[in-house]
C-alpha cells in the first residue's frame, strides 16, 4: 500500500472513529478505533506491517503528546503531590521493570532477559487520557486526578528512559550496572536541565517577538507545535533525553507567569483548539495502527510459537502481575499518606473497604494506551551481530494484548468502582457549570471586541447576561414558574392569533413566531429538544444559500428581521399585562412566582426596545444601516455560540461534564441557534 494511502485511510478512519464514538456510549473511543483498525486489517486483506524508524516515531507520536500533558497539568495539584506522583512515576516504573521481566523470563525462557526487561519498561507508561474517553459519569476525588494525570506525564519519560537502556543491551548483549546507573542519570538529570532551558528561551523568543509589535496569532501558535520536535532533537544531540526535555519545557513553559491581556486570551483560545485536533488524530492514528497491527502480530507470532495457547495466557499472566504490583504499591503509599494527613491535620482515616475501594480505582483508571504502544513499534528488528530479533512481533503481541485487556478493564470495572455523583445537586451543580460557561463566552466577546463592533457586541452580551441571571435564582418555586410559563406561552399563542386576524402581524412572521413559541413550550412541559439539531441544520442551510441573495432580497430580509423583532416586543407586552393581572389576582406563593417571571419578560422587552431603537426605526435609520447593523449582531451571535459549544466541549473532555450533562448544554445552544436563525430568516 503506498504511504500516502495508508495515511489518507488511517486518517479517515479516524474521523469515522470521531462519530462512533458519540453512538457507542459504553465503549472508550480507544477500544472503537482498535476494533475498527483490525476489521480494516482483515477487509483490506493487508495487515499493517510498521516499518518506520524508532526514532521518528518517536518524535512524530511521543513528543507533542507529552508535551500537550505537561502544558495542561494542574500546577497546584502537581506540586502539592508531587511525592507521590514521583513514587508512581519512577519507583513503581522501575520495579515493574524488573519484576515483570524477571517472571516473563521464568515463564518463556526463550524471550531473551533484556526483551523481558524491555517489555516491562514499555508497561510503565499509563494513559489516564484513555479513561477520561471511557466514561465522563466518573466521578474521581482530586488526589486521584492528580496522581493520574502527573503519573502518565512523568511516567512516560521514565518509561522510555529504562526502555532504552534494556534495548541497548537487547541489541549489544552486553550490560553494566553502574554505567547504566551513571547513563541513566546523565540522561535524566541532562534531558530536564536541557528542556527547562529550551522552554525558558522559548517563553523568551515569544515575549520577544511580541515585544517588537509582532502579534500574530498564527506565529504563536505554530511556534508551540513545533517547539516539541525541536527540543526533542536538540535534547537527543547533547546525548540527553529528548522525552524528558519535551516534559521539562513544557512544565517551564506552563509554571512561567502568563501575560494576561485580549490577544493572549484569543492565542489561548485558538491553540487549546488547535492541540486538540492534533492530540486527538496523534491518538486515533497511533490505536488504529494497533487494530492493524494486531492480526499481522496474532498470526506471526501464533505460527512461530511453539505453544501458540501459552502465548495468549502470558497475555493474562503479564496483565496481573503489572495490576497487582501497581495495586499494592498505591496501597501501601495510600496507607501512608492518610497517616501523615492524619498525624498533621489530625483528619479521621477512612474505613478498609474505602480505602480499598479508592486504590482499587486508581488502579484500574491507569491503563496502558498509546505511549505503550508507541514506545513497543521502536523495538529493533536486527542485534548488533546483523541477526534479526526474532521475539519483536512476540513483544509487540503481548503489549498490545495487554493494552486491551486494561483498557477493557477500566471501561467496565472503574465505572462500578468510582463513586457516582449525587443526583440531587447534580441540575445545582449543572447550573453554575451553565453560568461559568456563560461568563467565559462573555468575557471572550469582550476581549474581541473594538470600536466598530462594541454596539452588536453590548447588544449580544445584554442577552448572555439574561440567561446568567436566570441561572443564578434559587428554583423554589420550579413548579409554579413552569406552570406559569405555559400559561403564558399559551396565552401569547392565542394573542398571535388575533394579531395576525387584524393584520397587525402578517402571516409569515406569525408562522416564525409561532414555531419558536412551540418550540419554548416544548422546552418548558417536557424538557425534550427533539429534532432542535436538525431543524438547525435546515434553517442554516437556508441562510447560507441565502447570502447569494441580491441587495434587493438582503433588504427584504433586513425588514423580515425588523418585522419579527416587532412582533417580539407585541408578545412580550402581552406576558408583562397577563403576569400583571395574576398578580392582582393571586396568593402569595403564585404571586411571588408571577412577579419574578413578569421581571423576566420586562427584561427582555426592554432589550428588544433597545435593540429597535439602535437599528433605527422606519422613520430613523435607513434600512441598509439597519442591515448591516444586524448583520453584524448575528456574527457576533455565532461567534458567541461557537465559544459557548467549544467551552461545553472543553469541560466534556477534561471530565467535568457527564455525556447526558454535556448533550444538554449543546441541546440548548441549539434551541438558541435555531431561534435566532428563524428570527433573522
Amino acid at each position: 500500500m503506498e504511504t500516502f494511502d495508508l495515511i489518507l485511510l488511517v486518517l479517515t478512519v479516524v474521523l469515522v472513529s470521531a462519530v462512533l464514538d458519540q453512538l457507542l456510549t459504553r465503549l472508550a473511543l480507544p477500544l472503537v478505533q482498535i476494533l475498527i483498525g483490525a476489521l480494516l486489517s482483515v477487509v483490506v486483506g493487508e495487515p499493517l506491517h510498521i516499518s518506520t524508524s524508532p526514532e521518528l516515531f518517536l518524535v512524530l507520536f511521543i513528543a507533542p503528546l507529552l508535551f500537550d500533558e505537561s502544558r495542561k497539568i494542574n500546577k497546584q495539584m502537581f506540586v502539592r503531590n508531587i511525592g507521590s506522583i514521583l513514587s508512581l512515576a519512577i519507583g513503581l516504573v522501575i520495579i515493574s521493570a524488573l519484576v515483570v521481566g524477571f517472571s516473563l523470563h521464568w515463564l518463556a525462557p526463550t524471550i531473551p532477559l533484556a526483551g523481558t526487561f524491555a517489555l516491562g519498561a514499555m508497561l510503565g507508561p499509563t494513559d489516564a487520557a484513555a479513561v477520561t474517553a471511557l466514561s465522563r459519569s466518573l466521578q474521581l476525588n482530586t488526589r486521584q486526578k492528580s496522581l493520574l494525570s502527573g503519573e502518565a506525564l512523568i511516567n512516560d519519560a521514565s518509561g522510555i528512559v529504562s526502555f532504552q537502556f534494556a534495548v541497548a543491551a537487547l541489541v549489544t548483549g552486553a550490560f553494566s550496572l553502574a554505567e547504566a546507573g551513571v547513563s541513566f542519570a546523565i540522561s535524566f538529570f541532562g534531558g530536564l536541565a536541557t528542556g527547562a532551558l529550551l522552554g525558558f528561551l522559548a517563553v523568551v523568543i515569544l515575549r520577544s517577538v511580541r515585544a517588537i509589535g509582532l502579534e500574530s496569532t498564527v506565529f504563536h501558535v505554530l511556534f508551540e507545535v513545533v517547539t516539541p520536535f525541536i527540543i526533542f532533537l536538540i535534547t537527543e544531540e547533547l546525548h540527553a533525553s529528548g522525552i524528558l526535555g519535551v516534559v521539562a519545557a513544557g512544565l517551564v513553559m506552563t509554571l512561567f507567569p502568563q501575560l494576561r491581556s485580549s490577544y493572549q486570551a484569543r492565542v489561548k483560545l485558538v491553540s487549546s483548539s488547535v492541540w486538540e485536533v492534533l492530540t486527538f488524530v496523534i491518538n486515533g492514528v497511533v490505536f488504529v495502527l494497533l487494530g492493524m497491527q494486531l492480526p499481522y502480530a496474532f498470526e506471526h507470532s501464533w505460527e512461530d510459537a511453539t505453544n501458540p495457547i501459552s502465548l495468549v495466557g502470558l497475555i493474562f499472566v503479564v496483565t496481573f502481575i503489572s495490576t497487582a504490583l501497581r495495586f499494592i504499591w498505591l496501597f501501601g503509599m495510600e496507607m501512608l499518606h492518610r497517616r501523615r494527613m492524619q498525624d498533621k491535620l489530625g483528619t479521621p482515616r477512612p474505613g478498609g473497604r474505602q480505602l480499598l475501594r479508592d486504590v482499587a480505582v486508581t488502579t484500574f483508571a491507569g491503563p496502558k494506551g498509546a505511549v505503550t504502544l508507541s514506545i513497543a513499534f521502536t523495538l529493533p528488528y536486527t542485534l548488533a551481530s546483523g541477526d534479526l530479533f526474532a521475539q519483536r512481533d512476540e513483544l509487540i503481541f503481548l503489549a498490545s494484548g495487554v493494552i486491551l485487556l486494561t483498557l477493557l478493564l477500566a471501561n467496565f470495572v472503574v465505572p462500578v468502582l468510582a463513586p457516582k455523583a449525587d443526583t440531587s445537586d447534580e441540575e445545582k451543580q449543572l447550573a453554575k457549570v451553565h453560568v461559568e460557561i456563560l461568563n467565559k463566552v462573555v468575557r471572550a466577546l469582550r476581549e474581541q471586541s473594538t470600536a466598530a463592533t462594541a454596539v452588536p457586541v453590548s447588544i449580544v452580551v445584554n442577552e448572555y447576561r439574561l440567561q446568567v441571571r436566570e441561572l443564578t435564582e434559587e428554583d423554589e418555586q420550579t413548579a409554579l414558574l413552569q406552570q406559569l410559563r405555559t400559561e403564558v406561552i399559551a396565552d401569547q399563542e392565542l394573542y398571535l392569533d388575533e394579531a395576525k386576524e387584524s393584520g397587525a402581524v402578517d402571516p409569515e412572521t406569525a408562522r416564525i413566531c409561532a414555531s419558536i413559541l412551540r418550540r419554548n413550550l416544548a422546552v418548558v412541559t417536557t424538557g425534550k429538544r427533539r429534532g432542535i439539531f436538525t431543524s438547525l441544520m435546515r434553517t442554516q442551510a437556508q441562510q447560507w444559500m441565502g447570502r447569494s441573495q441580491r441587495p434587493a432580497e438582503l433588504r427584504e430580509s433586513a425588514r423580515r428581521s425588523g418585522k419579527t423583532r416587532d412582533a417580539q416586543i407585541l408578545l412580550e407586552v402581552r406576558a408583562v399585562q397577563y403576569l400583571g393581572g395574576v398578580l392582582e389576582h393571586s396568593n402569595d406563593e403564585r404571586a411571588e412566582a408571577a412577579s419574578r417571571l413578569k421581571t423576566d419578560h420586562e427584561v427582555l422587552l426592554r432589550m428588544y426596545r433597545r435593540q429597535r431603537q439602535m437599528a433605527g426605526d422606519a422613520q430613523g435609520r435607513p434600512t441598509g444601516d439597519r442591515a448591516q447593523l444586524w448583520e453584524s449582531v448575528r456574527t457576533i451571535e455565532e461567534e458567541g455560540f461557537r465559544l459557548e459549544l467549544s467551552f461545553i466541549q472543553d469541560l466534556y473532555e477534561d471530565g467535568t461534564l457527564s455525556r447526558a450533562q454535556a448533550t444538554k448544554l449543546r441541546d440548548s445552544v441549539y434551541l438558541m441557534q435555531l431561534n435566532t436563525a428563524e428570527t433573522r430568516h
